[in-house]
């Protein structure tokens, strides 16, 4: 079987789950603020993203990664969907029935979906080249990037963090549409002022995740004033979102993309307006 030339750097079957009635995504490219209609097999994908050059030539499988990635993603889409089939019928403060396997499935795909990003990959081009003038080659890139997502004591320590939160599961029904983007887990400091680009060990940030249009993940720390939910944990949330709440989250959205944010449905008004204030100090006092 030929090994598969497009590698997602967010799973198809998360960017499925923000398709519209037709099975495309709504696309804002916040970069050049065009919006189009695609479908998932062709978002935040490039070819050959994970293959790894440098193994090749010692007779290793070249797509290795990308076969490990599929078997994280298939853990989590079978985990999450379960879920998302019960949630319609629960209500608030109910609670969700998390395995330990399960538990550990979810947190460490979360742990290397930090990492396996197109963001993360301009993050370490720019580091290197600041540290020595020049920018790495694309080969390079590739190489420095996926030796990251192979560091095993990098991952176990992202998973402890995710696995040792306090999770709770927010249901939406405000009409407005939880979005995702090319760079989908998000970290927004304890007083929800501020969402942080490099914060995943950070003390006191806490991680947001959107599962679907109607529903979003947090993983809180365990510690400070976050021990308070501790009664909430694995928890469908007791707040009722409204759409500012919604468009809130969508933020995180907006500032951790890349370059794409996705949706169900056209309208990004919200994340445009968001991002013109991106830089400035407007929500700063």
């Amino acid at each position: 079987m030929n090994a598969p030339k497009l590698h997602h750097y967010v799973p198809q079957f998360h960017l499925r789950r923000f398709a519209d009635s037709k099975g495309c995504l709504w696309v804002w490219d916040k970069q050049n603020d065009r919006i189009f209609s695609a479908p998932p097999a062709g978002m935040a994908a490039e070819t050959h993203f994970y293959r790894l050059t440098q193994y090749e030539g010692l007779g290793y499988d070249p797509a290795m990664m990308e076969h490990q990635l599929s078997s994280l993603e298939a853990a989590m889409a079978a985990v999450t969907g379960q879920w998302l089939d019960w949630l319609p019928d629960m209500a608030p403060l109910d609670r969700l029935p998390i395995p330990r396997a399960n538990r550990r499935a979810v947190a460490l795909f979360l742990a290397v979906q930090v990492l396996r990003t197109r963001d993360t990959r301009d993050i370490l081009s720019a580091l290197v080249e600041l540290d020595r003038g020049t920018r790495p080659s694309q080969q390079e890139e590739r190489e420095l990037h996926t030796e990251l997502i192979w560091d095993e004591k990098l991952v176990e320590t992202l998973a402890r963090r995710f696995s040792r939160s306090i999770w709770i599961i927010g249901l939406n029904d405000s009409g407005t549409p939880f979005v995702t983007s090319d760079n989908p887990v998000a970290f927004r400091t304890a007083d929800n002022r501020q969402w942080r680009r490099a914060a995943i060990l950070e003390r006191g940030t806490y991680l947001v995740y959107p599962l679907s249009p109607t529903a979003i993940l947090y993983c809180h720390p365990p510690h400070g004033h976050f021990r308070a939910l501790r009664r909430f944990a694995d928890s469908v949330s007791p707040v009722t979102f409204t759409q500012s709440m919604v468009e809130s989250d969508n933020s995180g959205q907006t500032f951790m993309a890349t370059r794409f944010l996705m949706s169900s449905r056209q309208n990004f008004e919200a994340e445009r307006a968001f991002a013109a204030t991106v830089g400035t100090d407007i929500y700063a006092g």
